[in-house]
């Protein structure tokens, strides 16, 4: 029986987890809970806009004030000295407040800036009204009209509202001896103090919702950056279908969009019955290399039990957890953690660990979207790999089958082959016409089945990638007395087959018993869908090319089907009562020893016409090779 694995540090004594009653209650009163969720950039984002609206905020007061001055100038002529003198206050301090907001030093103050500006506004024109003895209510109608107003262009809240509102109440109420009496003093008083209620109202609704705005696209953005970096992580371990490399991609991908200090992968070891450390990021060489060679169970380990497939386990302070070692924390600096199962049937298969050298207090909810999204495009990604790996495992005994039974029967073809020749010679006796027939008959259908098993011989190499080219040097015309005669037993009654040299005269280098394959398929198929007429196989050599031309009176391809045919297993007729026999690998053999040699291959067909394939190869003069 198998001992149990224990953790190779001393075990440390420590009470339970510190979440006390009393803490929470700590934390509920020591931070007031808000009305609205709280934005960290909320409040920059105000003294942006307040920045962006104070010169549109002056352009319409010196409008409307422009306006209202000319008009007085107009209809009050003896006030013009007074009413110059406020107009310049005015402008000045619009001045002050645009040259303010650009500050560097005061863009921390935008907001009080924008505050002093719109009370000193209504500070100087509640003074020449005063000055003028002008009309109490013309004077409130113009306060209450920039007290609305100011909620609109200048995003305050209500506080910058009311500390504006009272210093247009308190100016106005302090003007208000001396402005004009054509009505009870009480009407204009109670017209400010509603405006400067209505106008504090509206700008606490305004700013709720703004705020509510500015947290909904907030969460948009949030959500639009989860989503972008979770499909970059999807395509990151999509593109890898091995294993161990994904999940040392999964932690390198951790630490850049996460901002964990060290990320680790840990795996169930069914032999051993622990989770063990495959993958990691962050970690110092020998603290990687020691953290791998320990073994992790719920027993060394109580973490563990808590680990749910699907749920995410939160530790932000892994020190005052009694599930987790202390030595563990200290040895390998892993204060805060979170644990992401990936899930493996209904069972927890491996751990993603994220880990931060020091307390970070509660997990945002982005780095608990990401983990969890993460996790979820490992398990599939891991998923992906194994189906793979099995795929490839299937894929190689496939293999090893199709060459260990193509052998076998290679055997006992050669075995009847090599007896119907004899027969044939009369070896054993002399044989009638029918007899000698039959066994003729005998000896073709053996050698299309030889031709079939070396055939699947072929792709198997080929789809192995374990065909290499070996040139060596000979002769088209040698090559093609050896076709003729192999291929002689396989010629119709009725079809010529005809081999031209002619224009390849001399030696060339390339690999041999691949031309000769390739000759032989094309050939074969040209033999077998020719019923009469003739099959003529030409070489010729330009340059560094050789090219080969077979070309028949057969029954031709249809157009919509010529891209079909060097396809693997595809036969043009698929019925059951086709006339023509084979298996579909010549013509995809053909292509690939095309491919493998560097060449091409191409057909020209039309039924009834015949068919015509070519291929380009390039090849070597003998000389040309030894002075390379």
């Amino acid at each position: 029986m198998r001992r149990r694995s224990t953790f190779p540090y001393r075990a440390v004594a420590r009470g339970p987890a510190r979440t006390a009653p009393w803490r929470l209650a700590r934390g509920l009163l020591g931070r007031p809970v808000p009305l609205l969720p709280s934005a960290p950039d909320y409040d920059a984002e105000v003294r942006r806009t307040l920045a962006e609206r104070v010169p549109t905020f002056v352009a319409l007061f010196v409008l409307c004030m422009g306006t209202a001055i000319a008009i007085e100038a107009i209809t009050n002529p003896p006030h013009r000295n007074v009413l110059i003198g406020a107009g310049l206050a005015e402008l000045a301090v619009c001045l002050v407040a645009l040259v303010a907001v650009r500050m560097r030093a005061l863009a921390d103050r935008t907001t009080a800036v924008a505050v002093g500006m719109a009370g000193a506004l209504a500070v100087c024109v509640n003074a020449y009204n005063a000055a003028s003895a002008g009309p109490g209510l013309r004077l409130a109608m113009a306060a209450i009209c920039l007290l609305n107003g100011t909620p609109v262009l200048l995003p305050w809240g209500w506080p910058a509202q009311l500390a504006v509102g009272l210093v247009t109440l308190g100016s106005f109420g302090a003007a208000l001896p001396w402005l004009g009496r054509d009505d009870l003093p009480v009407w204009p008083l109670l017209g400010m103090l509603i405006g400067v209620v209505t106008s504090v109202a509206g700008a606490a609704f305004l700013d709720r919702y703004r705020r509510a705005a500015f947290l909904q696209q907030a969460q948009l953005r949030e959500e639009a950056d989860i989503a972008g970096t979770l499909q970059k992580v999807g395509e990151t371990l999509s593109a890898s279908l091995d294993g161990p490399k994904v999940l040392d991609q999964v932690c390198r991908i951790a630490i850049e969009t996460m901002g964990c200090d060290w990320c680790g992968a840990w795996v169930w070891d069914e032999s051993r019955e622990a989770f063990r450390l495959v993958a990691s990021d962050g970690l110092p060489g020998p603290l990687r290399t020691e953290l791998a060679q320990l073994e992790f169970d719920a027993g060394n380990f109580p973490l563990i039990a808590d680990l749910r497939p699907g749920t995410l386990l939160e530790v932000p302070d892994q020190s005052a957890d009694p599930r987790v070692p202390l030595e563990v924390v200290e040895r390998f600096a892993s204060r805060s953690c979170l644990y992401a199962p990936i899930a493996r049937g209904g069972d927890v298969g491996a751990v993603l660990a994220y880990v931060h050298r020091t307390p970070v207090g509660a997990f945002p909810a982005r780095e608990r979207r990401l983990a969890r999204g993460i996790a979820h495009a490992t398990a599939i990604a891991l998923q992906n790999a194994k189906l793979v790996a099995d795929l490839q495992a299937a894929n190689h005994l496939k293999s090893e089958f199709v060459a260990t039974m193509s052998h076998e029967l290679r055997t006992p073809i050669n075995v009847i082959l090599g007896y119907t020749d004899m027969l044939l010679d009369e070896v054993t006796g002399p044989l009638d016409g029918e007899q000698r027939d039959a066994v003729a008959r005998t000896r073709r259908s053996a050698r299309v089945l030889l031709d079939l098993v070396n055939a699947t011989l072929d792709v198997n190499r080929l789809e192995a990638g374990r065909d290499v080219v070996e040139p060596s040097a000979f002769t088209i015309d040698e090559l093609f007395a050896e076709l003729a005669e192999e291929l002689g037993p396989l010629v119709p009654d009725g079809v010529q087959l005809r081999f031209d040299a002619r224009r390849a005269r001399g030696a060339v280098v390339t690999d041999r018993l691949k031309v000769a394959t390739l000759v032989k398929n094309l050939t074969g198929n040209a033999l077998k869908f020719t019923d009469a007429g003739s099959v003529d196989v030409s070489a010729v050599v330009e340059g560094e090319q050789l090219a080969l031309t077979v070309r028949d009176t057969g029954i031709g391809i249809p157009a919509e089907k010529l891209p079909m045919v060097f396809e693997m297993f595809r036969q043009l007729d698929g019925s059951s009562t086709r006339r023509h026999g084979g298996v579909g690998l010549g013509l995809y053999i053909v292509q690939r020893l095309a491919t493998v040699l560097g060449g091409t291959v191409s057909v020209e067909s039309a039924p009834g016409r015949g068919s015509t394939f070519r291929a380009v190869l390039p090849v070597l003069r003998p000389a040309a090779l030894a002075t390379a």
